[in-house]
């Protein structure tokens, strides 16, 4: 359901966590939106000598085990309102709940789900554009902790019978 789900991560992670998370910013600048990655221009409708954030974060139980790991680029610039630039920017509360909070209208669509490494373990990640309006806000990548959502074998099927 996490990985399927268009939307209410945070609130999904705190579901499976039986906790309330708190968000851990651990990086965040600016850069050139064709330097942030090649298909970023493209997916965030944006020139590529554009200036976009990126923002690395992780979702952390309280007493800071990592649940989730989270790279977020985004576009920047004045034309973004700032209510919706502090969401981007804010360190403490995570991204989704920050925009609805702040009454921004954004929706999100999923792009990719699969399977990455935490640390030497599989996990499952998701990646996925926020959009306000009509326009994409944000490319966001998020890498689950394994014991939190444990990963499928690449190798399982889904029968009928589950």
């Amino acid at each position: 359901m996490l990985l399927a789900s268009d939307g209410l991560t945070t609130t999904l992670l705190e579901a499976l966590a039986g906790e309330r998370l708190r968000l851990h910013r651990i990086a965040q600048g600016r850069t050139s939106a064709d330097t942030a990655g090649p298909a970023v221009p493209a997916l965030l409708r944006t020139d590529g000598h554009a200036t976009v954030l990126v923002r690395h974060s992780a979702l952390l139980r309280p007493e800071g085990a990592a649940l989730s790991a989270n790279h977020v680029v985004a576009r920047a610039g004045p034309d973004l309102p700032a209510d919706i630039a502090a969401c981007l920017t804010g360190d403490t509360v995570p991204l989704g709940p920050a925009l609805s909070a702040a009454g921004a209208g954004h929706r999100r669509t999923v792009l990719d789900v699969g399977r990455r490494s935490w640390g030497p373990r599989p996990a499952c990640y998701k990646t996925y554009l926020i959009w306000h309006g009509n326009e994409p806000l944000a490319l966001v990548h998020e890498l689950f902790h394994p014991d939190l959502v444990p990963p499928c074998r690449p190798d399982r099927s889904r029968s009928p019978d589950g």
